[in-house]
């Protein structure tokens, strides 16, 4: 099982007993940039050494599983990070191959990204996507502490996105669940999606 997590606005002790609580010992930070003036105790510089003083194991993967991107190749046609073309990346492939690698050798991982609620996170739409897909259940940790399955995040995304799931008519089938779940993964893609001028 792998497991996600945002830092939020978390004091550091209070962040490390929900790691505690869920009995994690590997964080893979999969911000692009693992830095903030809000909370600089989430800074790299600062979060390696505590976690490690704490006997957990940090590691950085931007380019694996980072969502803020400026190559073209890797953007919509309207300047949004597009979630496919990044899991189609050998880098986000070679991440995916690392993490299972961990988790086969007992490893206790969680994906560390900011924002609290993992529905508004690349973690969900983007990274554990893919671990789902191929096999792996996902939990996500909130903010209280409590888990959320990767199910129950998908059920959430049919219902917000219900009235734009595509449906069949007179001359086309209806769509499979397993269609509409991915055209509603692409729909929270486009909410969510750092853009490119946002680096302006």
């Amino acid at each position: 099982m792998l497991h996600t997590i945002g830092h939020s606005v978390h004091n550091i002790e209070a962040f490390l007993s929900l790691l505690k609580l869920h009995k994690m010992d590997t964080i893979i930070d999969v911000r692009t940039n693992p830095f903030s003036k809000v909370t600089p105790q989430f800074n790299r510089n600062a979060l390696l050494p505590f976690l490690k003083q704490n006997n957990i194991m940090y590691s950085h993967f931007p380019e694996e599983f980072g969502a803020r991107r400026l190559d073209k190749s890797l953007l919509d046609e309207e300047g949004r990070v597009d979630f496919e073309k990044i899991r189609q990346t050998e880098n986000f492939k070679d991440g995916i191959k690392k993490v299972k690698s961990g988790l086969e050798k007992g490893r206790v991982i969680a994906l560390l990204c900011a924002e609290a609620d993992p529905f508004d996170c690349h973690r969900f739409a983007m990274i554990s996507y893919q671990f789902v897909k191929d096999g792996i259940e996902v939990h996500h940790i909130l903010k209280d502490g409590a888990c959320l399955t990767n199910q129950a995040l998908e059920a959430m995304l049919l219902k917000k996105y219900a009235k734009k799931l595509p449906q069949g008519t007179l001359f086309e089938p209806e769509p499979t669940d397993r269609e509409k779940l991915d055209y509603a993964y692409r729909l929270r893609n486009r909410d969510i999606a750092y853009t490119a001028s946002e680096a302006n």
